[in-house]
């Protein structure tokens, strides 16, 4: 007797369309149980209403880490804006914006302990209202003296793992396992540089019309209601469609924070070396575009937004070909070198050369600094349990924003010593020469 419908979902390899088509089936026997999420050949998922609700989750998470990305990098895109209001030189804007950071290492453990003690659905409610009350007081507010402005922008920063995190750790945990795994880690991910993109495209307009608490008090709005329908849509208890956890990873759960820590040292190196790429090109390239070719800012946006949609089109295609086979280091190996060697070229290149001829450059440094986010999401969702993946997560976050912390001043000074951004740059390819080289031992150890 037909008596029982369920859906078979396909997500397709490259994109966000979801195909539904619905039969019906002989089920009786299965009637008023939980049915497990299963994978099919050919990429066809069949699933429950809850299965669909992971889609929904999926699209959520997305549109979620779009918002907090508009806020995070909007912070360093309206970079000119903040330092006209508050009359900072470039070594104060490092340190302004490697405040954010810094708060983002201190608020990154705690992040990581309450999703392991209260849940996702929890942290992310928290969360989405706390982020709505500590940038709406930052647009209130607002001070112009640089000792509260940091103060304030300390504690945005606090809040921010919170908002990854839930996110990411929702998708590993929903995703882990599946073929699906690296396309699902992977347009999640996508949606941090196209956040960049929409805000380097659309903040230095607005900023052109509005003032600059208005603009942050928009930030405030989005990111939080975004959050909180995040939080609603969360499962109470999501399900990991694998079941199945390597016996070195069975292992790993029982060790003290130290050997976690020494299993985790190519991930955590890495972020320390690479993450700093992402911040820099937000927070310096407007600048170093304006003074190298006297690029206005409603110009100089729209210019890393096109950088910032090349990292956005890499994490996709790198996750896709993840999921085809091709190894996960070796594509972060591409993806950093490409980053190297577009830093030497923006660093080489000539004043004399048309604005418009670097665009090329421009557009590899969005792939390589910003392309390889998603890659290291996924390898370290190989090394950790569902249980723990929120703290292997916060860890490699912790390290990536130290690595943030003390490169971001360190920029600053080189530009203001030797009244040139090209030092800086190429101080950047040597650090991320370093990146290459600890992936390079992750993959010996393989």
């Amino acid at each position: 007797m037909f008596v029982a419908r369920f859906f078979e979902i396909r997500v397709p390899k490259l994109g966000m369309g979801i195909l539904t088509r619905v039969y019906g089936a002989n089920r009786g026997r299965n009637e008023g149980k939980d049915r497990k999420f299963q994978v099919h050949p050919g990429g066809w998922m069949v699933v429950d209403d809850g299965g669909r609700r992971k889609i929904w989750v999926l699209i959520v998470a997305f549109v979620d880490q779009l918002a907090i990305t508009m806020s995070q990098q909007g912070l360093s895109i309206l970079s000119e804006a903040f330092k006209q209001y508050a009359h900072l030189g470039i070594a104060q804007m490092g340190i302004l914006f490697s405040t954010v950071a810094l708060g983002a290492v201190v608020g990154m453990i705690p992040a990581g302990f309450a999703l392991a003690r209260y849940g996702l659905k929890t942290v992310a409610w928290v969360s989405g209202i706390a982020i709505v009350g500590i940038m709406g007081s930052l647009a209130w507010f607002l001070p112009r003296a640089f000792t509260p402005l940091i103060v304030l922008l300390g504690f945005v920063g606090f809040f921010l793992p919170a908002l990854s995190l839930t996110g990411t750790t929702a998708i590993t945990r929903i995703y882990g396992g599946s073929k699906d795994e690296g396309t699902a880690i992977g347009l999640r991910q996508a949606a941090t540089p196209l956040g960049g993109i929409v805000a380097a495209s659309v903040f230095p307009l607005l900023i052109k019309h509005w003032n600059l608490k208005t603009v942050l008090g928009l930030i405030a709005i989005n990111v939080g209601l975004w959050r909180l329908l995040f939080a609603w849509v969360l499962p109470s208890r999501p399900q990991n469609n694998s079941d199945r956890i390597p016996p070195n990873v069975r292992e790993f759960d029982c060790r003290p924070i130290r050997r976690r820590l020494l299993a985790l040292k190519f991930p955590l190196l890495v972020s320390f070396l690479l993450s700093p790429g992402q911040y820099v090109l937000l927070t310096y390239a407007i600048l170093d575009l304006h003074g190298r070719w006297r690029v206005a800012l409603t110009v100089a946006g729209p210019v890393i937004a096109l950088a910032l949609l090349s990292g956005f089109v890499v994490r996709i295609v790198a996750g896709v070909l993840s999921d085809k086979g091709v190894p996960l280091l070796r594509l972060f190996q591409a993806v950093a070198l490409t980053g190297i060697v577009s830093l030497v070229l923006w660093a080489v290149l000539p004043a004399s050369l048309p604005f418009w001829g670097g665009l090329a450059v421009i557009g590899g440094l969005g792939a390589g600094l910003d392309g390889w986010n998603g890659l290291l999401t996924a390898w370290v969702a190989q090394m950790s349990t569902t249980t723990e993946r929120g703290m292997t997560l916060g860890l490699i976050g912790m390290a990536g924003f130290i690595g943030i912390v003390l490169f971001l001043p360190v920029f600053g000074e080189i530009v203001r010593t030797f009244a040139s951004y090209r030092p800086a740059w190429a101080l950047l390819a040597l650090v991320y020469l370093g990146g290459v080289a600890v992936i390079g031992r992750g993959l010996e150890r393989k």
